[in-house]
């Protein structure tokens, strides 16, 4: 599906919704549905999907790195909220024959990650059927009442600041492709095993209190425009600011691309992308570096610049298209 196919199809879903349970606060439209509990929290909702062959590579993949993603992936977006993760749901589409080997694999991967981040499996599904391996993870996480973070929130004048590096996932899935996964395995295990940033999320909601923030999965152009239409304003982006990786110019090279495919337009490296004022902006918070790499403006869109003028880098699209 086309990337404007699948946005019109949440739009046409958002409108047909009718009314909605009173409890619910952020709903279609984010990163993470947010309910209100009970008590001082707010329970945060998401649903992750993996296919073989569109999210990772059966024939390439280890499928303990499979289930590492496919758990990873639905967590950074509690992350992407200045969540805390807690408990996930596992469904999974098993093809007739099956390997018994790889399903074990694949549970290792996905288990070992929940130890890893806190986290309980509570219950599933498993079924057959015709087709490709594809796997749905529902995470559910919570966070202080009324401190968890939008895509919606984002004001004119603020910084637009970026937690790591992006490009290096789909560079990692380059170097697979061309089987020379040895040259930066760095690369390829950040494709393989991404890692949400939950600790950094925590920190960077209480020392920074952004407006808007978001985990880089489509693409950082695309999902700074995520923010941008949500909030309703636009995006002046520093080329020179944006940080890249050694790994990543190298790979350009050996792709015969340029590193602007990888930094601006390749997907699911899971870092974090937020706003906050000026006079809230900092260079670190605690041992994450925080790269200041454009401003929100009041005219919407996104604009490039390099050394201080306007500028095209040639971009054939916003985004990664998973397919």
């Amino acid at each position: 599906m086309k990337t404007w196919e699948e946005l019109n199809l949440i739009k046409n879903i958002r409108k047909r919704t009718g009314k909605q349970n009173h409890g619910l606060i952020v709903g279609i439209g984010d990163d993470t549905a947010v309910v209100r509990a009970p008590v001082r929290e707010n329970l945060l909702y998401t649903v992750d999907s993996i296919v073989d062959g569109i999210h990772f590579l059966g024939e390439l993949n280890r499928w303990e790195s499979a289930g590492k993603r496919a758990i990873g992936a639905a967590t950074s977006d509690i992350a992407a909220m200045g969540g805390i993760p807690q408990y996930a749901l596992l469904s999974l589409f098993l093809p007739h024959s099956f390997p018994e080997r790889h399903v074990d694999a694949f549970l290792r991967g996905f288990l070992s990650r929940t130890g890893t981040y806190g986290m309980s499996l509570i219950g599933g599904n498993i079924t057959t059927m015709n087709g490709k391996f594809a796997a749905d993870t529902v995470v559910i996480g919570e966070t202080v009442q009324g401190k968890f973070v939008g895509r919606n929130g984002a004001r004119g004048g603020d910084i637009v600041c970026m937690a790591g590096f992006t490009g290096e996932a789909m560079a990692g899935l380059d170097l697979l492709r061309a089987g020379m996964k040895n040259r930066y395995p760095g690369l390829v295990r950040r494709y393989l095993e991404p890692a949400p940033m939950i600790n950094e999320s925590r920190r960077i909601v209480h020392a920074l209190s952004p407006h808007a923030m978001i985990d880089v999965s489509d693409g950082l152009v695309q999902d700074l425009l995520h923010i941008a239409g949500e909030s309703g304003v636009g995006v002046d982006l520093d080329l020179d600011a944006i940080p890249v990786s050694r790994g990543v110019v190298q790979t350009a090279l050996l792709m015969n691309k340029s590193p602007y495919d990888y930094i601006l337009t390749g997907g699911d490296d899971y870092v974090l992308v937020f706003t906050v004022p000026e006079n809230r902006f900092k260079a670190r918070v605690d041992s994450t570096p925080i790269h200041a790499i454009g401003k929100v403006t009041r005219a919407p869109g996104i604009r490039f610049f390099k050394d201080g003028k306007k500028a095209d880098p040639g971009l054939k699209q916003f985004g990664y298209i998973h397919r």
